[in-house]
């Protein structure tokens, strides 16, 4: 009993953590593309800037997960933390475009371990029962801080543009800080791969796997709903004339979606109906968000989108994540990051093609978004006859 309060007071300060991680990162969405403007960025080479942060993830998370699986999850937190203190300094001390690309790969390199370090710090902590909602409260802490970062942002914003990033970027620094000094290691010393030197988890060998569906799924997932992150801002100025104060709202209405939907609702969906078909349900829901963008016609359409679309996202990945914890019994660590190798090249793909197309277009963005997204849901439901083992999965690393 007492070794379950240790766990659950652990928990709650990863928690806490993450829900300033989500304050920090959600304070500059409104802001970044605005910000890129007035440094002559399109909004191809503003989808590119996201391209390559989350490029630089998709090459380093799948390392950063099987590292954590050696050294432990503590450290590699405190490294993505570093990460994303340094990029939004970074970005506030940018005068030119290309510094901004410069503070996007040196940030990318390092935050990218925040979340498989994570995300195995909650496998380690919590049963296979309980793993679904707790999955889901990671992801509720990050929507909690998405509630008001934008908002803070937004209002930020009236007294500068680069204002948002310091003030992001003191965040995550103090959130390094809290973490270092009262959030204790999850991985003992005897579980952990004693290996002399850690491979960066190849991420094809994952499509051999038993659980390639998965890793595809998420891959598709991502690029539909980062196409929107990535342009949105851009899409609600272009076609309907909002501005960076009122884009803060939309997102922090899909903030507080994302709260509910991943602190209550997801994970009693994968007790109840289990992890595919939470998926496909929000994958569902997610499709008909887009083409409710495509009607957008003022603010509030805008923000009812909005939060149909963190509906249906809060569903996807938590479900994804519990699905790979639960069959991959150990390297908890290597396996997370994989998946989250494929989420970043997904985020990489859909701001990058996103901002393209929405040079081309202004609705050719979010059409993308609902192809890549049907695809997703097809793969799933053409995928029916396969059966998962629940055992561990082999082969991921050598």
């Amino acid at each position: 009993m007492n070794q379950e309060k240790n766990a659950g007071a652990r928990i709650i300060i990863l928690f806490f953590a993450i829900f300033l991680v989500g304050i920090g990162f959600s304070i500059i969405m409104p802001i970044l593309p605005y910000y890129a403007e007035s440094m002559g960025a399109s909004a191809f080479q503003l989808g590119l800037l996201m391209m390559v942060y989350a490029l630089c993830q998709f090459a380093f998370a799948p390392f950063w997960g099987a590292y954590s699986d050696k050294v432990g999850r503590k450290p590699l937190l405190i490294v993505g933390l570093i990460g994303i203190s340094l990029t939004f300094i970074l970005f506030a001390l940018s005068t030119s475009l290309w510094m901004l690309f410069a503070a996007r790969i040196a940030g990318g390199i390092l935050s990218c371990a925040t979340m498989p370090a994570a995300m195995a710090y909650v496998a380690d902590s919590t049963s296979l029962e309980k793993r679904g909602k707790s999955m889901g409260l990671i992801g509720a802490s990050m929507g909690m801080g998405m509630v008001f970062g934008p908002a803070i942002g937004g209002l930020l914003s009236h007294i500068s543009l680069s204002l948002p990033f310091l003030v992001a970027g003191s965040l995550a620094a103090v959130n390094c800080l809290a973490v270092l000094l009262f959030l204790k290691e999850s991985l003992p010393s005897i579980n952990r791969i004693q290996s002399v030197k850690v491979k960066r988890a190849p991420l094809l060998k994952g499509l051999s796997s038993p659980l390639m569906i998965f890793f595809i799924l998420m891959l598709l997932a991502s690029i539909g709903e980062s196409t929107n992150h990535g342009t949105c801002a851009l899409f609600a100025e272009g076609k309907l004339g909002i501005g960076v104060a009122d884009i803060g709202w939309v997102y922090t209405c899909a903030g507080i979606v994302a709260v509910f939907v991943q602190g209550i609702v997801v994970g009693r969906m994968i007790e109840r109906y289990g992890e595919e078909t939470t998926v496909k349900t929000g994958l569902a829901i997610m499709i008909f968000s887009f083409v409710l963008a495509l009607n957008a016609f003022n603010l509030i359409s805008l923000m009812v989108f909005m939060a149909v679309f963190s509906l249906g996202g809060g569903l996807i990945r938590p479900a994804l994540t519990t699905a790979v914890s639960k069959r991959a019994k150990t390297q908890q660590g290597t396996t997370l990051g994989i998946l989250q190798g494929y989420d970043s090249l997904g985020r990489a793909i859909g701001p990058a093609l996103g901002g393209f197309l929405l040079d081309i277009n202004i609705n050719y963005a979010y059409i993308s978004a609902v192809v890549f997204s049907v695809l997703a849901l097809s793969v799933l439901l053409l995928d029916g006859r396969r059966e998962v083992a629940e055992e561990e999965c082999p082969g991921l690393i050598e």
